[in-house]
């Protein structure tokens, strides 16, 4: 499989090279017509001298394109619709100063409307088509004389022949198009993933894509599977919300039932009637996906998923991934309709995303394997070379107090250093236990953890800490447990490097960030001498957040850190 800039150099390259033949073959017309001037003018219709400066005029821009391709100018017109629209203008200037509908040079109209079919599409090979058999019309009229009378056969003929081939030809120019987006949207959803970012992400962000191939209102995916905790699960990606959550939802057994009614082998297109404006008229074609044979049955359960989409058209698929019982996606489109090709299109699309999600699943689980190798071996080292000696610190230190118990401050203070010690021995337990397990700390105990933090750098070292907090409880356990962590080695920074006794710690989250501010009282100079907290910034940045370090209005120091909770 190409990587993601492979792909896209070969796409490059494949469209420079389309535009390469074109500038050749406007040359090589503007040269052939220049040379039939010469060598038989009558041939051409007894060419005027400015039909003479006309075509000279244009061999020079063309040889423009060829020769001087690397100018900016010329490269952006060769690759602008405008190209072909000159070609137009100029062929019908030549026609009218040669003979008219008689001339030979119609034939010079099928490259415009080549290049406009198959490098935009139907449509504007269709206008081209329109507007080169409108201009050889007026051409004619235009051009009649005694010296070139008016060929009604050949007005009428050549016109209606120009239409026909045209519309053959945009026609095909739209299936070239079609196909060149249709691999495109694969290509997309087969390598621009990232593991790094979830399933979820990567679910929502190729429905998204496929949503916006078709211009589409919604689309759906609901999953089913009998070994989970949540049973029923949809993703829904609409077009007028793009700041959805990337986590499923859990519907009812009665919902999903409705949305997998369908056999999980049939794909389907229903084109509702207020698409047409014609009563009584819809459109229906499905299809067994195992045998490719077409069915007329299921009518009225489609009729019913489209009143369950607010009468609106769609495409259905099944979705087949392993684990999943049952799954199926839904394109809906409020004002189109779609045929068998777009059916089988999405069908394909369906397959490629399920096959991303097995491999990122496969690639999380053997992460998961070995990050749970790696995190037992560290907590035992944990428990070997930082807790023993802790646990021998504060045996060593209950041996003093025993010894020195007559002298009681000095026992008193040895208790309190045992008390920290103690702590500090319960704090490397927990980080031990939740290291193996693996357990992360949910979004409704940060603050209680942050406030017993407060309480003990009050209790111990007379540092009195401000909590601000705005958390919402179903905040990640991944961005809980850094939000945590980075607030620790704030404080700490805190005690270790500055003399304040008064700070503050602010956490905040919203729908798209999480906010943190640790603050202290300043007694250094206003001036603030640049510095970056270097544990703090590198755990931000591997979450792809900034930190900035500033003095307030009221003279604290303060670290400023503001990390993103959605990865588009």
């Amino acid at each position: 499989m190409p990587t993601n800039q492979a792909f896209s150099s070969l796409q490059e390259s494949e469209d420079s090279f389309d535009v390469l033949i074109q500038i050749w073959m406007r040359f090589t017309l503007a040269c052939t017509a220049l040379l039939v001037f010469l060598i038989d003018p009558v041939e051409a219709g007894h060419p005027s001298e400015f039909a003479h400066m006309l075509l000279i005029s244009y061999c020079l821009y063309s040889a423009c394109f060829v020769f001087v391709y690397d100018l900016q100018l010329f490269h952006e017109i060769a690759k602008h619709r405008a190209a072909h629209w000159i070609d137009v203008v100029f062929f019908s200037c030549l026609i009218t100063l040669t003979a008219g509908s008689d001339s030979i040079f119609y034939f010079f109209y099928f490259l415009p409307i080549l290049v406009a079919s198959f490098a935009w599409g139907f449509r504007e090979g269709l206008k081209v088509t329109l507007a080169s058999a409108i201009l050889f019309t007026l051409a004619g009229f235009i051009s009649v004389s005694a010296q070139h009378p008016y060929d009604l056969g050949e007005a009428i003929l050549r016109p209606i022949t120009l239409l026909g081939f045209g519309y053959m030809i945009a026609h095909l120019g739209r299936g070239r198009v079609i196909l060149k987006r249709r691999l495109a949207l694969l290509q997309e959803i087969s390598t621009y993933w990232n593991p790094r970012f979830g399933v979820n992400h990567a679910t929502m962000v190729n429905l998204g894509r496929l949503l916006d191939f078709y211009r589409g209102s919604r689309c759906i995916l609901i999953k089913h599977s009998a070994d989970s905790v949540q049973k029923y699960q949809i993703f829904v990606r609409d077009k007028n919300k793009q700041n959805a959550s990337e986590s499923p939802q859990e519907i009812t057994p009665a919902t999903a039932n409705a949305l997998l009614k369908l056999p999980d082998s049939l794909a389907v297109t229903y084109e509702s009637e207020s698409t047409h404006n014609f009563k009584g008229f819809s459109k229906y074609v499905a299809y067994d996906t195992r045998t490719l044979e077409s069915t007329g049955r299921y009518l009225d359960e489609c009729r019913a998923l489209s009143n369950l989409f607010d009468d609106a058209s769609f495409i259905s698929v099944p979705y087949q991934q392993q684990g999943i019982t049952a799954g199926r996606i839904f394109l809906v489109a409020e004002a189109r309709g779609f045929n068998r090709a777009d059916v089988a299109f999405t069908e394909q699309v369906a397959k490629a995303l399920a096959s991303v999600i097995e491999n990122m699943q496969l690639i999380e689980n053997l992460i998961d394997e070995a990050g749970g190798q790696e995190r037992h071996r560290i907590s035992l080292d944990v428990h070997d070379t930082t807790i023993q000696p802790y646990i021998a610190l504060t045996l060593a230190l209950d041996a003093l107090s025993r010894e020195f118990k007559s002298n009681e401050p000095l026992t008193k203070r040895v208790a309190e250093i045992i008390s920290m010690a103690n702590m500090t021995v319960q704090d490397l337990r927990s980080y031990k236990d939740t290291l193996r397990e693996k357990s992360l700390m949910r979004g409704d105990f940060l603050v209680t953890a942050i406030k017993n933090k407060a309480n003990r750098l009050l209790q111990f070292y007379g540092i009195h800490v401000d909590v601000i907090e705005a958390i919402d409880p179903n905040l990640s356990g991944q961005f809980a447990e850094a939000a945590y962590q980075i607030v620790c080695e704030g404080i700490s920074n805190v005690m270790r490097h500055t003399i304040a006794k008064i700070a503050y710690v602010s956490v905040q989250t919203d729908s798209t960030h999480l906010r943190i501010e640790i603050g202290n009282e300043s007694h250094a100079p206003i001036k603030l001498k640049p510095f970056k907290p270097k544990s703090i910034y590198e755990r931000v940045m591997s979450m792809n957040g900034e930190t900035l370090v500033e003095t307030n209005v009221e003279g604290y120091t303060v670290i400023r850190v503001t990390i993103p909770l959605t990865r588009e």
